[in-house]
């Protein structure tokens, strides 16, 4: 096995050969093209699409396939995976957002399988690649860290995945803020759309209020007590109108309030200033001035600081708390 169609083509055996009852494998177009792949366990089909070449595939180049092939053969595509030898940066954080997508990477020197979009096929899929990666002796890893075991390669045991916890959901995120302007209300569309675009879903009034009959108070309180957390864009204007109680900011903070003070939930609640003259606490409401809040002032910060926003969406630190080691063996010396 020398390159990535070679790879695809010994997958195709492989799955042909003893996974009959699991999947159904249809022709491809060419030894080098795509192979399409339907899934007993869901009727879902997979598309296959493999690149062999030494530079790292690009997400445009990812999406302009997917935009290109909604069907194969006649059939509708319900999921793609990439496999390839190696994808840029970019490519990656497309598979955590879309959730139709896979990439699979594929290092011939190292006799390495990344897969990356783990989440986004069937499990039995997912084992699919396990077996056939000990079947040509290559090790294999998953972005399932955490969520996922399997009991390694020992042809003793079975070779089986499962799973440990519930598989991570997009979480959703109520957007507060005041329209200020017109430029201030762009804004915060663009980090909703961000957001979304990150696989984070997004609750926010210019999209979402019709789903609720165009009933404001209503879209306010259910959008607070059901979503995962709470985005308050602070600006001067929105610190006065939440601590006057005056406005659709003031209804929205009464009942964020509400569940302000509730200790089991007051994780829920992030601040973000978008401006402020000389403190950063000036444009936050009073009960606000003490909670931990991100900086979003400076455009030129924009990509940093909305990082860490994400980061603080998906409790995930910049830097992982080290495994607590054992006491060390100390001696005293007598006087």
């Amino acid at each position: 096995m020398e390159d990535i169609y070679d790879f695809l083509n010994d997958f195709e055996s492989f799955l042909r050969e003893k996974f009959k009852n699991d999947v159904l494998v249809y022709a491809r177009h060419t030894y080098l093209g795509s192979m399409l792949l339907k899934n007993f366990a869901n009727n879902k089909r997979l598309l296959l699409k493999p690149s062999d070449s030494t530079l790292p595939i690009g997400g445009k180049r990812i999406q302009d396939f997917i935009a290109k092939s909604p069907t194969f053969k006649g059939y509708k595509v319900d999921n793609y995976i990439f496999i390839a030898r190696v994808y840029k940066e970019i490519s990656y954080r497309l598979a955590k957002s879309k959730k139709r997508l896979t990439l699979v990477a594929v290092d011939f020197e190292e006799k390495q399988i990344k897969i990356n979009g783990a989440m986004n096929v069937e499990l039995n899929i997912l084992n699919l690649f396990i077996e056939f990666s000990e079947a040509i002796n290559f090790s294999i890893s998953y972005d399932f860290e955490g969520l996922l075991k399997h009991q390694g390669f020992d042809r003793k045991s079975e070779k089986t995945i499962t799973q440990i916890e519930k598989r991570l959901t997009n979480p959703v995120i109520f957007f507060s803020y005041s329209w200020d302007n017109e430029e201030h209300r762009f804004w915060v569309l663009k980090l909703a759309s961000e957001l979304i675009k990150n696989g984070i879903d997004v609750l926010i009034d210019e999209w979402d209020l019709d789903k609720y009959n165009n009933d404001l108070h209503q879209f306010m309180e259910s959008g607070i007590r059901d979503s995962d957390k709470v985005i308050l864009v602070c600006t001067k204007q929105y610190a006065q109108k939440a601590n006057e109680r005056t406005g659709g900011v003031g209804v929205e903070n009464t009942i964020i309030t509400g569940e302000f003070y509730d200790k089991s939930k007051e994780n829920k609640f992030i601040p973000i200033v978008r401006e402020y003259d000389k403190k950063i606490t000036d444009s936050m409401p009073s009960y606000l001035k003490t909670k931990y809040s991100i900086d979003f002032s400076k455009d030129d910060e924009f990509r940093t600081k909305f990082e860490e926003l994400i980061r603080k969406i998906l409790n995930v630190p910049r830097f992982k708390k080290p495994t607590l080691g054992n006491l060390p063996s100390l001696k005293s010396n007598e006087i």
